[in-house]
């Protein structure tokens, strides 16, 4: 096996599992993995991509074929991840950086990432500017920061618990579903709840996997495209059924109850 392709393949490796990791469209990662990968002067290079793997071959007359299979088992919203690989693959295929140069870059682009503490400010704020965007109201807006710690709380269990997205976005749902037209119970006066709960479940909606679904479709990226359609619909399904179970325990039994 020659040492050099096999640092070739492990840069192009690592750059399309980071694009895919954070939700980059397959025949982008595939077009960035297969640019690093031909600046080496292989004669034959394949790559194929979908949301949950990256299949990448080499052949030369000079060494024996060379398959990777990458998994890919996280995934999450990240352009300027995505755009910063796209940066060291140019400056790759340029020959303004080396392929050793390139692979340090690229795995501190993998651990850079925001702290706990800005994603948790930041999903807040992206609540509450959906509560008054919805046309909410002083105390609607009020519960909206209580609502948004529901989500974030959820979002930190999952994390030190490894749930996966349907069982995430179903718990996160019924506990918005049930604890907020409490807390609006509780409070009184005619609030509603839809807005806060719709406000909340902002973070959770699987907008970019749909939008980039269609896109690889469009793009004849079928295969792709269907299993990042699958993953926002099984998404979209959990959010459902859990503000479901959770309105009904709460407007359906318990308030009815207590009143």
């Amino acid at each position: 096996m020659n040492e050099d392709y096999k640092t070739v393949v492990e840069v192009a490796s690592l750059a399309g599992k980071i694009m895919l990791e954070s939700h980059a469209e397959s025949y982008r990662a595939e077009d960035t993995v297969k640019r690093i990968l031909q600046a080496s002067g292989v004669q034959t290079a394949e790559v194929i991509s979908n949301s949950t793997a990256l299949f990448i071959t080499i052949d030369d007359e000079f060494m024996e074929p060379m398959t990777v299979v990458q998994r890919i088992t996280e995934r999450g919203n990240h352009l300027g991840k995505i755009y910063r690989v796209n940066n060291i693959s140019r400056q790759l295929t340029s020959n303004q950086l080396t392929y050793e140069e390139a692979y340090s870059l690229l795995l501190h682009i993998q651990k850079t990432e925001y702290s706990v503490l800005d994603k948790d400010i930041s999903n807040a704020i992206l609540v509450v500017s959906f509560v008054v965007l919805l046309g909410g109201t002083l105390p609607e807006i009020l519960i909206g920061f209580p609502a948004a710690l529901i989500v974030i709380f959820v979002m930190w269990l999952q994390d030190k618990v490894g749930m996966n997205d349907f069982i995430l976005g179903t718990l996160t749902t019924a506990l918005l579903g049930f604890l907020v037209p409490m807390m609006i119970w509780v409070v009184g006066g005619n609030l509603n709840y839809d807005i806060i709960i719709v406000s909340a479940l902002m973070p959770l909606f699987p907008g970019t996997a749909f939008t980039y679904g269609v896109r690889d479709i469009l793009k004849g990226d079928y295969s792709s495209g269907l299993v990042r359609m699958t993953e926002a619909i099984v998404i979209g399904l959990s959010l459902a059924l859990g503000v479901a179970f959770g309105l009904y325990l709460s407007t359906e039994v318990l308030i009815p109850w207590l009143a």
